[in-house]
């Protein structure tokens, strides 16, 4: 049939046809793959080209490694174990450094988000490490126990690389459950080990008090750290816990009536210092030490003599703490190099606490090789010449609050020629006139215009007199044309 054989012949020409534009797709297909490869190879190249001009590119990667670091170890709130991933989604090269960085895995953050597919990429990235930072935060409430429980089987089998362990504001029933959990674990080579208490009254004793398997502990900060005569006896296995350290802080959560009760008699305190011969920094915060009303027995002593002791730092938290004089009056640190006391902002100074820092009969400095100098409303206009005396070899000194008005202003007005002295000599206690002879950086805190003056104009008199120039730094000024001042 004519119209049969027509409609086969149009069917073949169109297959024809379409073989060929198959054949066309196909080529163009392969030319276009061919295409977007050049294309991505040579925008790869320009995006290469192109970075190495950013100044950030020209950083070398242990600097880079190093910034990285830094962000590792002050993490944004809900993104403590994202800042690596971040990192290494930037760039090829920040990928590559960030990867092969152990030191950026190492700190591992157990929360109550904690993906357990991230602590796998930690672990494995952090092997080459050899050690790991623990952190477990946030658990406030009793509910996810399991997950809790869950993620301490995934963390605890690898307790023998725990370098640092932290503990902040977790709920008591997950404290003990913790503690209950590393009785049975040894930390061979944990170093730092840092609490930090969910409510008043809450402690972690129950963390050492039985456990004697932390042999290379060296810094101990604890909030709400309470301790009994009984648990700190000659053979008591917490003395041997603490034997080692050289840092110890002690923080008192808050001044109300439900932390009274943990905090440490002065004598358990003295007992427990003096199982630390190589103790070299002591903080205490917000008053962790409790003394008796009544005299010490017979054979006691006020005193708990610290001969290594290099930092003391106090922060009692209120302008009138209860022992404080007492605290201050009790250690006896020879080899002091650095004091620090620092009372809460407010338009008033804290406790006259000056004359403690002066032998009661000879009237010399208790502190005389101090030469780094911390003081926060500590003094007032009768106090601050006392000071001045109190550090006589301060090299660094920093000022706030009320001290910052008061200490430069008697240091400018002092008599040059009351005393025959020159730059450097050494301090003679007959001199008259508060001095620094050796200080060459003085840092101001909140400072005020009227402030700023006195120092400019002190400045310019110690350079008229030959004296090598003071360094001062200013922060949180109060406007920018202060620092122009200087």
């Amino acid at each position: 049939m004519p119209v049969l054989d027509t409609l086969k012949q149009e069917i073949r020409q169109l297959q024809e046809r379409e073989g060929f534009l198959q054949s066309n797709i196909k080529r163009l297909q392969e030319q276009l793959k061919d295409t977007q490869a050049s294309l991505s190879e040579k925008t790869t190249r320009a995006t290469t080209l192109q970075n190495h001009l950013v100044p950030v590119s020209r950083l070398p990667n242990e600097m880079l490694l190093a910034i990285f670091e830094e962000a590792v170890l002050s993490p944004p709130a809900d993104k403590e174990m994202w800042v690596p991933i971040d990192i290494s989604h930037v760039c090829r090269r920040w990928r590559g450094v960030a990867i092969n960085s152990a030191r950026l895995w190492r700190n591992i953050w157990i929360i109550p988000s904690v993906n357990f597919h991230l602590l796998e990429a930690y672990g494995a990235r952090a092997s080459a490490s050899g050690f790991l930072d623990i952190h477990f935060a946030d658990w406030r409430e009793r509910k996810d126990f399991q997950r809790f429980d869950a993620a301490l089987e995934f963390i605890l089998p690898s307790s023998g690389r725990w370098r640092s362990l932290s503990i902040r504001s977790i709920c008591d029933t997950k404290v003990q459950h913790l503690a209950n959990k590393l009785r049975k674990d040894s930390l061979p080579i944990l170093r730092d080990f840092s609490f930090h208490a969910l409510r008043p009254g809450q402690t972690c004793i129950d963390l050492f008090s039985t456990s004697d398997k932390c042999p290379a502990l060296k810094t101990f900060d604890a909030e709400n750290f309470s301790l009994s005569g009984s648990l700190i006896g000659s053979r008591s296995k917490t003395l041997q816990v603490f034997s080692g350290l050289t840092s110890l802080t002690l923080r008192r959560h808050s001044n109300d009536a439900r932390s009274l009760r943990i905090m440490i008699d002065f004598a358990v305190f003295r007992t427990l210092v003096n199982s630390m011969p190589g103790l070299t920094t002591l903080a205490l915060h917000g008053q962790p030490l409790r003394f008796r009303i009544e005299p010490p027995a017979e054979g006691e002593s006020n005193l708990v003599s610290i001969p290594n002791l290099q930092n003391l730092i106090l922060h009692p938290k209120v302008l009138k703490p209860r022992y404080l004089q007492q605290t201050i009056s009790s250690i006896h640190a020879p080899s002091l190099r650095h004091f620090e006391l620092v009372f809460p902002d407010s338009k008033m100074s804290g406790q006259n606490v000056v004359e403690l820092l002066f032998d009661a009969k000879t009237k010399k400095p208790r502190f005389p090789l101090v030469s780094s100098v911390v003081l926060h409303n500590a003094s007032n206009s009768s106090t601050a010449s006392s000071f001045v005396h109190a550090f006589p070899y301060a090299a660094h000194v920093t000022l706030g609050g009320v001290d910052v008005g008061c200490i430069p202003h008697v240091l400018h007005a002092r008599v040059y020629d009351a005393y025959p002295y020159t730059y450097g000599c050494t301090y003679d206690p007959r001199a008259s006139y508060p001095y620094w002879h050796w200080l060459h950086l003085l840092k101001l805190r909140s400072t005020k215009p009227e402030t700023m003056y006195i120092v400019r104009e002190w400045r310019r008199v110690e350079r008229e007199r030959g004296h090598p120039p003071l360094m001062v730094y200013v922060e949180r000024s109060e406007g920018k044309w202060d620092l122009m001042l200087m």
